[in-house]
C-alpha cells in the first residue's frame, strides 16, 4: 500500500535519484540542470509557500509531486520503474484536492515529453516551446469553473 505524505529533508536523495532520468526532456544546459540539483530540491523544501509530497511504499519513494501556492506545479515525477500504475494519478488527486478550495486555475511548465500526462488530467498547453533559464517547456493550465451557490427553491 503506497502513502502519499509531505516530503522531508530526509527525502532529498531519493527525490535527487527519482527526477534524475527526467533531466534530459527539460533541460538543455548546465543552467537548466542545475534547477534539478540538491540545492535546488533542498530550496523548494525550505520555501514556506512550496507544498512537496512523496508517495512511497515500504520506505521506497515512488513518486513526488510539489506546488507553489497559489496553485504552480513544479515538480511532478514518478519512478520510471513503476509508471502506468496509477501513482501519478493517485499523487495528482492528492494536490487537486488539496487546491479544490478556492483556485480556479492551476498551471505548470510541462517538458514535452510531459505534455499528453498533463493533458490527460485536463490540462490545456497555453503557449509554444519555450526555451529559457536552460530549460525547454511550454506552459500549461487547468482551468475549472466555480459553481455559485444557487439559493433553495422557493427562496426570495
Amino acid at each position: 500500500m503506497n502513502m502519499i505524505r509531505p516530503a522531508t529533508h530526509r527525502d532529498l536523495e531519493q527525490i535527487e535519484r527519482l527526477i534524475q532520468p527526467y533531466i534530459a526532456d527539460f533541460a538543455i544546459s548546465r543552467e537548466g540542470e542545475e534547477k534539478f540539483s540538491s540545492a535546488a530540491i533542498l530550496k523548494l523544501l525550505n520555501t514556506e509557500q512550496v507544498h512537496y509530497y512523496v508517495c512511497e511504499q515500504n520506505e521506497v519513494i515512488l513518486g513526488i509531486i510539489a506546488y507553489k501556492e497559489p496553485a504552480h506545479l513544479v515538480h511532478f515525477f514518478v519512478d520510471i520503474t513503476v509508471q502506468k500504475q496509477g501513482i501519478g494519478r493517485k499523487l495528482w488527486n492528492y494536490v487537486a484536492a488539496e487546491l479544490q478550495e478556492n483556485i480556479t486555475t492551476i498551471s505548470v511548465n510541462s517538458s514535452c515529453y510531459a505534455q499528453p500526462i498533463y493533458q490527460k488530467f485536463g490540462f490545456e498547453t497555453v503557449s509554444e516551446v519555450i526555451e529559457a533559464y536552460g530549460l525547454r517547456y511550454m506552459m500549461m493550465q487547468k482551468s475549472r469553473t466555480v459553481e455559485k451557490k444557487k439559493a433553495p427553491e422557493g427562496a426570495v
